[in-house]
């Protein structure tokens, strides 16, 4: 069905420009009569160009790359922004057009109101400009894990102005695009060691060792060997407090994967609650099975 489309809008660019030179229906008359068919006449091919275009480039690079028409990245986000924004100027100069205003006309005429929507849409300019170096800079993608303030997750969609990230427990947080920009963040997908980390509080005396809990730990995560590297195991003490020691459990993937990562994590919450309640219920059991003074 695009094809066709695309065949269509093809074939009306050919016809109005073989119209155009040839001065088919008389056209050269009643563009020189009108300056209002006139700048419909070429605001209507600018566009058609632009979209054809478009069309043309992203066809040929999901064929270069092996992407289906429902995946995209950030070479094709780019290019689909540009081509909003390009388009958006189209419409304001059809527009123009229709109402027969004079462009330099209109721009004296409202360079007061042209000053103060400068100020007031700066914020919106500067995002979009935001959004083409980063979506042609290729250091944040579509798909990458990253972390953003208190934010972790997987970015879903990079418009003009925002960016989308969906966070470890499935909310999707807007960012304005001018944020991201200038905003410290960790990429996890373009770090060359992809360490997950899980931290984690113990009350004193829940285990004999550290150890003990790293082998437990690992025991638990057995099904997932094969996405996990045997060596990258650690668990590290962060803080001893008087009732209390704060942990970090730390593996590497062979490929990030924000979803395994869900999943893995919740495995280890639920092995740690598992140790500490049974811990706890036969601490209640020794405590109320002791003789009584």
């Amino acid at each position: 069905m695009r094809r066709h489309f695309l065949f269509l809008k093809a074939a009306l660019l050919v016809l109005l420009l073989i119209s155009r030179a040839t001065n088919l229906f008389g056209l050269d008359e009643l563009l020189d009569d009108s300056p209002i068919a006139s700048g419909v006449f070429y605001v209507v091919i600018y566009l058609l160009t632009i979209e054809i275009v478009r069309s043309i480039v992203i066809k040929l690079y999901r064929r270069r790359k092996g992407l289906s028409i429902q995946e995209t990245d950030n070479f094709i986000l780019g290019i689909s922004n540009l081509y909003i924004l390009l388009y958006t100027f189209g419409l304001f100069f059809l527009l123009l057009s229709i109402t027969n205003v004079q462009l330099t006309s209109f721009i004296f005429s409202v360079s007061i109101v042209a000053a103060a929507l400068a100020i007031l849409t700066k914020d919106f300019l500067t995002d979009i400009l935001s959004s083409m170096l980063m979506t042609f800079s290729r250091e944040l993608e579509v798909g990458d894990v990253v972390k953003m303030g208190e934010h972790k997750g997987k970015i879903v969609n990079m418009t003009l102005n925002k960016t989308t990230i969906l966070t470890d427990e499935d909310d999707l947080v807007f960012f304005p695009n001018t944020k991201v920009f200038f905003s410290d963040i960790v990429n996890y997908t373009k770090r060359d060691i992809k360490k997950t980390s899980i931290s984690f509080e113990m009350a004193i005396g829940m285990a004999e060792s550290v150890a003990e809990i790293e082998d437990m730990l690992k025991d638990t995560l057995e099904e997932y060997k094969d996405s996990i590297r045997p060596d990258s195991y650690n668990l590290r003490i962060l803080d001893i407090r008087k009732d209390s020691v704060s942990l970090k459990f730390q593996y590497i993937l062979y490929t990030p994967n924000l979803d395994l990562e869900k999943e893995i994590r919740k495995k280890v919450v639920r092995a740690i609650f598992a140790r500490v309640n049974k811990q706890k219920i036969a601490q209640l059991k020794t405590g109320s099975e002791s003789p009584e003074n």
